[in-house]
């Protein structure tokens, strides 16, 4: 079932994303068109207080709404996902963790990204000193896992990254000594 890449072609390539369009072999033979988004990776951080979790709101421009999410962000070049949690936790939050806990990785939307997503939670929290990113507008709020449970069924949480975050936090913390 494997496709045959036969070219690629990069029409456009950004600060952060780069488009590419693959013409592919079937396993049956036929031809066909993929366009691939590019993505360097990204993490998402469950930053819990052993009540609650921590949330940002802020604009998606993708969207065209303001979203309720768990914190995260994109992996820099040749940055590790821990690294990238531990800078994202203290940009968009201004915490530090003593706990890191590696979850699930996984793809976004793998009918057209190539962003994989890894999940940490973090615990032990301590404000810290961070300086936010200057194109970023965010706010920060605090919720209990049934009111992030409760967001993800009303659909006041609709991220995907938040919403498996949730759900593996939620399993984790029900699981014998979570």
């Amino acid at each position: 079932m494997a496709e045959r890449t036969l070219s690629s072609e990069r029409p456009f390539k950004g600060r952060l994303l780069s488009l590419r369009v693959d013409e592919v072999e079937l396993a049956s033979g036929r031809h066909a068109t993929r366009e691939v988004v590019e993505h360097p990776g990204a993490v998402a951080i469950l930053a819990w207080d052993g009540e609650r979790l921590a949330m940002v709101r802020q604009w998606r421009q993708a969207a065209g709404a303001e979203l309720l999410e768990v914190p995260a962000g994109t992996l820099d070049p040749g940055e590790l996902p821990l690294a990238a949690a531990e800078r994202e936790l203290a940009e968009e939050c201004g915490l530090a963790a003593g706990v890191w806990v590696e979850g699930p990785a996984f793809y976004t939307a793998p009918g057209f990204s190539t962003e994989r997503l890894t999940l940490f939670m973090a615990t032990d929290l301590r404000p810290m000193e961070a300086e936010s990113p200057e194109d970023e507008e965010l706010e920060r709020s605090w919720l209990t896992l049934p009111e992030a449970i409760a967001g993800a069924d009303d659909g006041t949480i609709i991220d995907a990254k938040s919403l498996v975050g949730i759900a593996w936090l939620a399993r984790r913390l029900a699981a014998p000594g979570g």
